[in-house]
């Protein structure tokens, strides 16, 4: 339950990222880096190795269970 919620927020999060990085008007207006839509899609892409870490924990744990 714990690993499935832990998915459910990072795909949220990864998805709040997504729409931040496609914005360029809102990223033009309020950045006041000039590199911020490289960062919001570098922390899309982590967002996106996390979740495939909790895909990765979750298949684990449920072999663990099958096993038992």
């Amino acid at each position: 339950m714990v690993l499935f919620f832990g998915l459910v927020i990072s795909s949220a999060i990864f998805y709040m990222f997504e729409a931040l990085a496609t914005n360029q008007s809102f990223i033009k207006a309020n950045a006041q880096v000039t590199g911020a839509s490289f960062i919001f899609q570098f922390g899309a892409i982590l967002l996106t190795i996390i979740t495939l870490v909790y895909i990765f924990l979750r298949q684990l744990v449920l072999d663990e269970y099958a096993a038992a």
